[in-house]
């Protein structure tokens, strides 16, 4: 392979979020190692957060953690921006779709949603299925040459047809909407990734603290300005979701949990109040200088009971290694271990 390739494959199979620049007193400036370190941990545990059958935990000391869980968060939200989807693993996931299952169609009057009715084989052209659907009292059938721009999943299935209603005018529809990521990412990516709304990540913590954080002009590339929000989906703004959002002081846990998808606790009081939901995920749990200390004692005597009763190997120098092999050093400042 000459260089020319080499950089090639590179700058292709690179994090795009690296390309970002940081808005400091409005002036852009580049991702300081700390937000850097944050992004590639995000990465880190979305490629590597179950080996071996077992999942992968992280316990941090930060200065801050304000904005950490957040950066964290964006990092793998980008390993999904940045995936390469193959038309035919789109097609086979439309192919799969269920009777009742719920999409949104867009044409150029509108997008609303619409029910699955059945994907068969097109009558006109060999080779070719047709996906029909129920659009408000009519019933369509989209040719599989029209999927890519038409047709966008969503992340809720019903077991039986049931009526339809346009989206929501205050929720966007795709992920086009936003300036940051379509100057970032290809429409090619963007369009393919709203094939596959769903959970990437569990966030854990106080909205109140993070909301006024996520709308915060942060970023630019090329020219234009954008926030956390652009790359972070666990409301009901937008019809593609890619995380959830679940509150520190929540009492009953009505989500359906995928014990396969990272959790990022904001804090350690987070850890505490909601990790009996959590106890198969790959996880990290922060902790800032300013959590109070008999908190820090209670997850320390928990993390070691942990530690000594179960099957349980610290894989602390593992992470490092990996953060070495990628350029990506540890900031002053933060301490970190890590288990299996």
């Amino acid at each position: 392979m000459n260089n020319l390739q080499f950089w090639v494959m590179k700058v292709v199979n690179g994090m795009t979020i690296k390309n970002l620049k940081v808005l400091r007193r409005k002036v852009p400036i580049d991702i300081p190692d700390w937000i850097n370190f944050a992004f590639e941990l995000g990465a880190y545990i979305n490629d590597h957060g179950i080996k071996y059958k077992k999942s992968i935990n992280l316990i941090l000391s930060l200065p801050s953690e304000q904005f950490f869980p957040l950066f964290i968060a964006m990092g793998i939200a980008d390993k999904t921006f940045s995936k390469s989807k193959q038309m035919q693993s789109i097609r086979k996931t439309i192919i799969n779709l269920e009777k009742g299952s719920r999409i949104i169609y867009q044409d150029e009057q509108s997008a609303r949603k619409a029910s699955v009715i059945s994907v068969e084989p097109s009558p006109v052209f060999e080779n070719e299925m047709i996906l029909k659907i129920k659009d408000g009292k009519i019933e369509r059938g989209i040719p599989e040459r029209y999927w890519i721009d038409r047709v966008i999943l969503l992340d809720e299935e019903f077991d039986e047809i049931k009526r339809t209603r346009k989206v929501s005018n205050k929720q966007q529809v795709g992920l086009e909407n936003s300036r940051l990521l379509s100057v970032l990412y290809t429409s090619s990516q963007l369009n393919k990734v709203e094939f596959y709304p769903g959970d990437s990540y569990y966030l854990v913590g106080n909205l109140g603290q993070i909301s006024g954080i996520m709308s915060m002009e942060v970023f630019i590339y090329e020219g234009v300005k954008g926030t956390i929000k652009d790359f972070l989906y666990f409301d009901n703004s937008n019809s593609y979701t890619n995380g959830k959002f679940i509150s520190s002081q929540m009492k009953r846990n009505d989500v359906e949990i995928n014990g396969e998808v990272p959790v990022i606790y904001s804090g350690l009081y987070s850890f505490i109040k909601q990790d009996k939901h959590f106890t198969k995920n790959p996880k990290i749990i922060l902790s800032g200088r300013t959590d109070n200390e008999n908190r820090l004692h209670e997850v320390k005597e928990e993390l070691r009971r942990e530690l000594l009763q179960g099957d349980h190997k610290i894989v602390t120098e593992e992470v490092v290694d990996y953060l070495k092999s990628i350029d990506a050093p540890i900031p002053n400042g933060i301490e970190f271990l890590a288990w299996r």
